[in-house]
């Protein structure tokens, strides 16, 4: 991301001249100045595009429910910080646009939660590759605990709040999030056998 990366340089750049941190310190640093400044330089590009495409309230709520599943469930991670964004705005529009076209009642929303929430259970955590050398176990089971009931706090609210005009879009964009966290957890099984 461009702007990111102007300032991650000058970060970093300023803490190579000015202090005496060690090579993987810096390294350190600019994983996560990275990871938050990219993040965020996305969420502002992301909204920009909603809004000239009259959803920004869609948008929103929609990152909601991936804010909170996504940090701890994991999925597919891209290569460059514009493949993750291309990735990320792709899934947002199908899910604007294809959304009115799909069905949207009590069988849809039993099938669409209870996939999510086995998908979720079956394959939570994945991580990123930076991430896996600092993976635990312990951990692990805690966020598989926490987003699995994230999950299902989700599509309670959906269940109880169907006449909410933006509970299909929720409803989908978890879907959405769970088709990837699935198809990522099976290329990394078919990878180690």
């Amino acid at each position: 991301m461009p702007i990111s990366n102007y300032y991650i340089k000058k970060i970093l750049n300023y803490y190579r001249k000015e202090t005496e941190y060690a090579h993987n310190e810096i390294d350190q640093m600019r994983y996560s100045l990275q990871t938050i400044l990219w993040e965020i330089e996305k969420t502002i590009y992301l909204f920009l595009i909603s809004l000239v495409l009259g959803f920004p309230l869609h948008f929103l709520l929609c990152a909601l429910a991936i804010w909170t599943i996504r940090p701890l469930a994991g999925g597919f991670h891209a290569s460059t910080p514009w493949r993750c964004f291309l990735f990320t705005l792709f899934g947002f529009i199908l899910t604007f646009f294809a959304t009115p076209l799909m069905p949207f009642n009590h069988i849809t929303m039993m099938l669409v939660g209870s996939y999510s929430v086995l998908i979720t259970v079956v394959a939570t955590p994945i991580r990123s590759k930076q991430m896996e050398s600092v993976a635990s176990k312990s951990k692990d089971k805690q966020k598989k605990y926490r987003v699995t009931l994230i999950t299902v706090v989700w599509f309670v609210c959906i269940f109880t709040k169907q006449g909410f005009f933006l509970a299909p879009f929720i409803m989908w964009i978890i879907f959405l999030q769970n088709v990837q966290l699935l198809i990522e957890y099976l290329r990394i099984k078919l990878q180690l056998r």
